[in-house]
């Protein structure tokens, strides 16, 4: 059985559970939605599954299942954070180098007076620097990126 169909599966079960209760899907959501956050705050804070069970009063295997999709959703998180890290990484690159070329231009440019040149000059400076800082990230991106990947496969 998949994944998504044993959490469907899981999610229907918790679902039968509470229409006996009269709870409508909309608060049955929001219940879950608490639940799970407050699952966890509590991991968070260093609590036990069974000690999360006992103070929420609920079943330990539902609590399991809850931890299950809290450190689901916290791989997911990391996974496209690092994705997003070095998509930003390889966009600025070349918005870096376009705009050093047309600082040059304008530095190099016999209409430019003097003033502007030297304000040119100072801008490639500083977008030299951060190009550079970049460039010196980019095998630290790469391993988190590498890493994010390995994380990815392990776990689905």
């Amino acid at each position: 059985m998949s994944e998504s169909e044993n959490s469907d599966r899981n999610l229907e079960q918790d679902n039968q559970e509470n229409a006996r209760a009269g709870v409508s899907l909309g608060g049955y959501q929001k219940q879950i939605a608490w639940r799970r956050n407050k699952v966890r705050e509590m991991l968070g804070r260093g609590y036990a599954q069974s000690e999360i069970a006992n103070t929420l009063h609920i079943s330990q295997p539902i609590i399991s299942r809850d931890i299950h999709f809290v450190e689901k959703e916290i791989r997911k998180s990391m996974e496209d954070y690092g994705e997003h890290l070095f998509e930003v990484y390889r966009n600025n690159l070349p918005g870096l180098d376009e705009m050093i070329k047309k600082l040059w231009t304008i530095a190099e440019s016999p209409k430019t007076d003097s003033k502007e040149k030297i304000k040119a000059i100072v801008l490639v400076g500083q977008y030299y620097r951060e190009r550079l800082e970049l460039v010196r990230s980019e095998p630290s991106l790469i391993d988190r990126k590498r890493y994010m990947e390995k994380v990815k496969q392990s776990f689905f």
